[in-house]
């Protein structure tokens, strides 16, 4: 039988190759160290296990970033989970649910994933943990249709992240059909509301004001963090953007988005809870001034209202995994007091 240990710096080679060769992660070995083992939240003790055997070989392995929460002004323990991967001649045993059953078992208050696979799914709900159905869907808006049209037309791609990039979901939208036709799907912004790039010391002030009845539960972002945060991905070749919302000059919230040439993935919003809306309108205005022909993003609870007054078309996409032994905590995530968003996905192949 397998023994489950935490992960150490000298099993990352062996840990790449494991995922390199089964789930076609395609990111160089020092990406998986700097989220896993030099993240600037790593504790001593990592949280992220492998799975060895008698002969002290890495079989398995569930990667684990921890995540400091605020939920009602109390500081919790978070975990985002990345790949669970177990070498094809040992699945017969019970490595797979070894190394899930002992991650949920530890001391963290929350425990998420986003890439839940049917057989995920299923070893995870043993262990008591929830589909997330409220951030199970992808949402999609098309600003420039005539070039998003030509775009799909001429299958312009050049791998198959550029084909999940332009079309996310899987249905053409009725809000394709343009401003002309269907004004109400494009609302303009108020003149009030205006947006600028903004430090990550900006955003993590912001921050403070907004832990109230606006925000319970939240990963508990500060500039040093956030400033990792946009080196790393920025280090993947994802352009990350993230602006401050003011409405007559007072701060209402802010976003983070991914931009790439013709296509931009909201990855976080936040915003008091009357602001939502218009936080989300000037992201669109300034994706598109950037050039953006088409939006996407993962459905998340706080987004409900922005979203259905676009006319977004949307299509369930993952199966979300959450764990927590608090019922209370598991409520106020799905509701739209909650944030935790795509940007906590630090893994995730969208960048």
């Amino acid at each position: 039988m397998a023994e489950i240990r935490p992960l150490e710096r000298q099993d990352l080679p062996a840990v790449v190759a494991l995922i390199r060769a089964n789930i076609g992660w395609r990111r160089d070995a020092a990406v998986l160290e700097r989220t896993l083992v030099d993240h600037p939240w790593a504790p001593t003790r990592l949280p992220t296990l492998v799975a060895v055997d008698d002969s002290g070989e890495v079989v398995g392995s569930i990667g684990a970033q921890a995540r400091r929460l605020l939920f009602d002004g109390n500081e919790l323990r978070g975990l985002s989970v990345s790949h669970l991967v177990v070498a094809p001649d040992r699945r017969a045993g019970a490595a797979g649910a070894m190394l899930v059953r002992s991650l949920l078992a530890g001391e963290q208050d929350l425990t998420w994933t986003d890439s839940g696979t049917e057989a995920v799914v299923r070893i995870w709900r043993t262990f008591g943990a929830h589909v997330d159905h409220t951030r199970a869907g992808n949402w999609m808006l098309v600003l420039r249709p005539a070039a998003w049209l030509t775009k799909i037309a001429k299958g312009g791609f050049r791998r198959g992240e550029d084909r999940r990039r332009a079309l996310p979901v899987g249905a053409l939208p009725l809000q394709a059909a343009g401003r002309r036709l269907i004004p109400q799907a494009f609302p303009e912004p108020a003149p009030s509301v205006m947006g600028a790039d903004a430090a990550p010391a900006e955003i993590a002030d912001l921050l403070v004001a907004m832990t109230t009845k606006h925000v319970r539960l939240r990963v508990d972002y500060d500039a040093k963090y956030l400033s990792w945060l946009f080196a790393h991905l920025g280090s993947l070749g994802a352009p990350v953007v993230h602006r401050l919302v003011r409405r007559a000059g007072a701060p209402i919230g802010w976003y983070a988005y991914i931009r790439y040439a013709e296509v931009s993935r909201l990855i976080h919003l936040a915003a008091f809870t009357r602001e939502v809306d218009a936080v989300f309108g000037e992201f669109v205005a300034h994706a598109r001034a950037e050039g953006a022909s088409l939006l996407a993003g993962r459905v998340e609870p706080n987004l409900d209202e922005p979203l259905r007054k676009r006319l977004a078309v949307v299509e369930l996409a993952q199966r979300p995994l959450v764990h927590s032994r608090d019922p209370e905590l598991r409520a106020a995530l799905a509701s739209s007091t909650s944030l935790i968003t795509e940007m906590d996905l630090i893994d995730s192949e969208w960048w």
